[in-house]
């Protein structure tokens, strides 16, 4: 930044108006006045500088006109910071100093360091207080050059606070120079001192706030002359006066403060001993500058000058001797309570009520030995305090954010420890009160309503939070800063159940949303809005509750049991503490209650029935026992239900429940003895004699099969034992001995059971000839099982398992071979089945026969399937053979069922083979004739020729191959299929080597009628195609005399006729 040498345009004008006003520094001294060293700190002159304080010669430097002065060294030479270094300066701050040379509508520049952000050059005042800071004035619409600078600009650093600076300053510097300059028209001088006097004033009183001391401002102006010589100067001694003035309302504001003080309603005994501290330290202050020579001097004058402001004055200084005296001695007395307060400051207010009784004694002492602190209305003021205290130290223990935030528990007990300690407070002092009155002269004459206005307050604002948290538990379902989980309503109607909830709950988060924003402090019990909000709030939680009503009531509609009526009980229980709801849930209890009834008069109807419903598994008297136990189990359900039902209220219709609950369950119990001493009385003394039966019977509903021959009346005994037993009834002991053989005979009940089921499950699977085929097997397995039909009793011990082994292991062996022999039946069905299915013929459908070709393929296909049917018929014969060899050392006449079975499994070969000659045939007739339902597919390709028959006269029109020929072909198919099976004999004559008395298999399948039937049909359709390609043949004959009439004359006479071209034409198309 450079300046020109020559002066700003302004200058000229500026001289002029400052000729008109009084200025705080005359044009000669801006720039030279630097401040003083303390608050510098001592910079060095740069290379714009003077020659130090006060006006300094000016050397002018001669610069060419066109050439530009570098202004910034000057600048940052006159920056004076602690920590300040060169490297600190960035271009940033350049250009920042630029500009503030340049711009002459910028006026400041400071420059300070900052904690954080370090060296900051700007045009305004940092929004934070700087430690130190260094600040440049321009003169307003001044250009700053090289020559102008001392005048132009002021400089200086300032510490923090600013304003002592500034004070600092003020008196060292300026005003010394300004009150000795004689030069000025008398008229601006004495106004111009009266502003500065107004201005020091208000200076020194501001800066004595702050630091909350009184300080009275002293001119200078004065001190330096002899009263004598000023009192000549009224102007000099108005300005005094003035300043007495100020002098005496200072001491009058500060007779006031306790004053002030005392009817603060929000201050604690704390406070008070602060203020008696600085009242103590004020007014000795202010006793001290009353004796200052400044002061004397000043009174002095105004005494000499007969002013009339000196009696006040002098007045109020002895009233301040006075109150120093007083507050001393206040002092001293209310510092006993000082530790205890702040031993009081520390704890919660649970904590507190203890520490009462000795603060309040602290407090009578204080009455009783004080000379000044002693009158009524002091010693009430200090209760009320006391009052204030604790008030605001339960508000520090109430959290307004966890109330409104849902931690519902922890609020409410904070809660109700303010107003436990509220209440202990008022005790204490009523206590303390009665005892004063009792035991001392002087009479206990406090305003008690005064001390205990706010603390009944905030006891009733504390019982309205609580409301809040109750609401929140009720409405919210807030426990401690969690939810609750939302309860789970039963059947169809449940999730509208939850969404009227919910909705519930969501109106209820806006009243409290409302309540929360509220104007003022919720806990300041000054605050009017609350009244008016929570009103508000209390009116919309009125009408959730009649919500919760038609809600509570909408859900019991669906109920029809106790359980669930004791449910939805359980989920509004938490309700029934609102005066409101808690009708409507006792109403509902009253309705559990009647399903209870409800319940108890269908069980003793069902009792009443003669006839009652047993599960098969029971025996009579067991099975009526447990009955009995279901029905009170269906009765002891809702009744513990209702037990367990804490939160049902005690009702009439209760009580009367349980009576009739009592009287069913008495006559279920004699019912349920009698029944026991009824079955007692039927049982058999001598239960063991039913033992000495045989273990196996054989079956009277199907023949040749075994049962176990268990007694049943034993079976029905066990059951009823075993289920008296559950029942916890004592069984007479004439039967216990036979029931202890209970697992024993199960055992071995259940071992017959599997030996009767392998000896059934032979015979089940047998057939009367196929059980004589296996007579030898089952002869031999009836030998071992004999002896359980006869020798063996139930009441043997162990002579029943080497029976049963063997039993079972012979029967494994006969299960074997029966299962072997079925098996190889069963695969000569699949076998006959496969035969059955091998046709002989085979036509797709898609192949079109040229000639012969139909012949041919035919005769391939027999031949391959005819090696694959001697196959299954040669397994057919080993499968036959390997069965034989369990027979064949058997009896003559299992030999003959043997052969019987052998003719059957003929039988089913002879059905094989004819079921393959009759579905080929049926597959050639759908060939040639259709299925009735769809045209047939073309089989055969046939050429229509015209044949030559030499020595035939003419040509004749012929099929290829003719029709003789394909239905030659045609019905020899069949004959073709019966050669194909002739070569397959009987079962018999190949097994047994005999000559069977029966007609081959050939021979037998070509005499069915059946198949003689296809054939008449496959004939039929061979005939009918026939006339139908006649039919067709005849089509040719009006083209016979192209083949008939002899070309070479035709043509030799055509040509002798010679005719026209168009005739030629029509003949040719022709």
């Amino acid at each position: 930044m450079s300046a020109r040498r020559r002066g700003a345009p302004g200058d000229k004008k500026q001289r002029k108006s400052a000729a008109r006003r009084p200025s705080l520094v005359s044009d000669s001294e801006v720039g030279l006045l630097a401040p003083p060293p303390e608050e510098t700190g001592g910079s060095p002159l740069g290379p714009c500088d003077g020659g130090g304080e006060g006006e300094a010669d000016v050397v002018a430097v001669t610069i060419p006109e066109e050439k530009e002065v570098d202004l910034k060294p000057c600048i940052r030479s006159r920056v004076v910071l602690s920590g300040l270094r060169d490297d600190m300066w960035t271009e940033e701050h350049a250009a920042t100093l630029d500009l503030f040379l340049k711009d002459v509508s910028k006026q400041l520049l400071v420059v300070y360091i900052d904690e954080f952000a370090g060296l900051k050059v700007e045009q305004n005042m940092p929004h934070q207080e700087q430690k130190q800071l260094t600040y440049f004035i321009r003169h307003e619409n001044a250009e700053i050059t090289a020559e102008n600078f001392q005048k132009t600009v002021q400089f200086g650093t300032v510490r923090r606070p600013y304003i002592d600076s500034l004070v600092r300053i003020l008196n060292s510097v300026f005003l010394p120079r300004l009150f000795h300059n004689t030069n000025w028209p008398e008229s601006i001088k004495n106004e111009f001192f009266s502003e500065i006097y107004h201005f020091m004033t208000s200076l020194t009183d501001t800066r004595s706030k702050m630091k909350g001391r009184t300080v009275l401002y002293i001119p200078i102006e004065a001190l330096s002359m002899k009263p004598e010589v000023v009192v000549k100067d009224k102007a000099l001694v108005q300005r005094l006066e003035t300043s007495m003035i100020h002098w005496t309302r200072q001491i009058k504001e500060v007779l006031r403060a306790q004053e002030a003080v005392e009817s603060r309603e929000s201050t604690g005994p704390l406070e008070e001993i602060e203020f008696w501290t600085n009242r103590c330290t004020d007014l000795s202050e202010i006793s001290k500058q009353l004796c200052r020579q400044g002061v004397t001097h000043i009174e002095s004058i105004l005494v000499l000058s007969k002013s009339s402001y000196v009696a006040p004055f002098q007045r109020l200084a002895r009233q301040i001797q006075d109150g120093s005296e007083q507050a001393q001695s206040n002092l001293r007395f209310l510092s006993i309570l000082k530790e205890p307060f702040q031993e009081l400051s520390t704890l919660r207010p649970k904590d507190i009520p203890d520490k009462l009784p000795h603060l309040i004694s602290l407090v009578r002492i204080i009455w009783v030995n004080s000379p000044y602190y002693n009158t009524r209305e002091r010693i009430t003021a200090l209760f009320r305090k006391m009052s204030n205290k604790i008030i605001l130290m339960c508000c520090q223990d109430i959290s307004l954010d966890r109330i409104f935030e849902g931690y519902v528990v922890s609020s409410r007990q904070s809660l109700h420890d303010c107003i436990s300690c509220m209440n202990a407070w008022k005790d204490c002092y009523l206590y303390a009160a009665q005892m004063h009155n009792r035991l001392s002269g002087k009479g206990w004459v406090l305003d008690q309503t005064s001390i205990f206005a706010q603390v009944d307050a905030f006891v009733q604002r504390c019982k309205d939070l609580l409301e809040v948290c109750d609401c929140q538990q009720h409405f919210a379902r807030w426990e401690d800063g969690k939810q609750t989980p939302l309860p789970c309503f039963f059947g169809h109607r449940g999730p509208q159940m939850t969404r009227n909830l919910l909705e519930i709950e969501e109106t209820f988060q806006k009243h409290l949303h409302t309540l929360r924003n509220m104007k003022g402090g919720i806990l300041d019990v000054k605050n009017t809005f609350w009244h008016e909000d929570f009103n508000r709030f209390r009116s919309g939680v009125k009408d959730l509750e009649v919500m919760t009503q038609n809600l509570i009531t909408s859900a019991f509609e669906t109920v029809r049991d106790v359980e669930h009526g004791v449910e939805i009980q359980d989920i509004f229980h938490h309700l029934s503490a609102r005066e409101a709801i808690k009708r409507t849930f006792d109403k509902k209890a009253v309705d559990v209650y009647m399903l209870f009834n409800r319940e108890l008069s269908l069980v003793n109807k069902e009792l009443s029935k003669k006839l009652p419903f047993l599960p098969p598994h029971m025996c009579h008297y067991s099975g009526l026992a447990h009955w009995l136990r279901a029905l009170r189990r269906r009765i002891d359900r809702p009744l513990k239900c209702l037990s367990n039902a804490h939160f049902l209220p005690h009702i009439g219709t209760g009580e009367e429940s349980f009576q009739a609950y009592q009287l069913l369950v008495q006559a279920m119990d004699e019912i349920e003895r009698k029944t026991f001493q009824e079955w007692a009385q039927t049982l058999d003394k001598d239960s063991l004699k039913r033992l000495d039966t045989p273990l196996l019977i054989p079956s009277a509903e199907k023949s040749g099969m075994l049962d176990i021959n268990f007694d049943k009346d034993l079976l029905k005994l066990f059951v009823e034992i075993h289920y008296w037993e559950r029942l916890l009834f004592e069984i007479p002991h004439y039967v216990v001995e036979v029931y202890d053989r209970k697992e024993d005979l199960r055992n071995l009940r259940e071992n017959l059971l599997l030996v009767a089921r392998d000896y059934n499950r032979i015979i089940a699977m047998l057939s009367p000839e196929e059980r004589a085929l296996f007579k030898e097997r089952i002869r031999y397995l009836d030998k071992k099982i004999q002896p359980g039909l006869k020798k063996l009793h139930w009441s043997l011990k162990g002579a029943s398992t080497a029976f049963i082994s063997e039993c079972r292991l012979h029967a494994s062996k006969v299960q074997t071979i029966v299962n072997e022999y079925k098996a190889a039946t069963l695969t000569i069905a699949r076998s006959a089945q496969q035969i059955s299915e091998a046709l002989l013929v085979r036509i797709t459908g898609k192949r079109v026969y040229n000639d012969l070709e139909f012949e041919e393929d035919q005769k391939e296909h027999r031949a391959w399937v005819q090696q694959k049917l001697m196959g299954i018929h040669e397994e057919v014969i080993n499968i036959m053979r390997q069965t034989y060899e369990v027979f064949k050392h058997d009896s003559a006449e299992v030999q003959q069922y043997w052969m019987a079975y052998t003719v059957k499994m003929n039988r089913m070969m002879e059905e094989a083979f004819r079921l393959n000659v009759k579905w080929s045939l049926l597959e050639l007739s759908k060939a040639i004739n259709g299925d009735g339902k769809t045209t047939p597919n073309p089989l055969f390709r046939v050429k229509v020729i015209l044949q030559d028959n030499y020595p035939a006269p003419s040509a004749q029109v012929e099929f290829s191959p003719t029709l003789a020929q394909l239905a030659n072909m045609v019905n020899d198919i069949s004959s073709h299929l019966i050669a194909s099976i002739s070569v397959f004999r009987h079962l018999p004559e190949i097994l047994t080597k005999r000559k069977f008395h029966r007609d081959p298999i050939s021979v037998l399948v070509e005499r069915d009628e059946d198949i003689k039937k296809i054939q008449a049909l496959i004939s039929g359709g061979m005939q009918a195609n026939a006339t139908h390609l006649q039919a067709y043949l005849k089509t040719w004959d009006v083209y016979r005399e192209i083949w008939e009439v002899n070309k070479d004359s035709f043509i030799n006479r055509y040509r002798h006729l010679n005719p026209l071209v168009s005739s030629f034409d029509a003949d040719t198309a022709r």
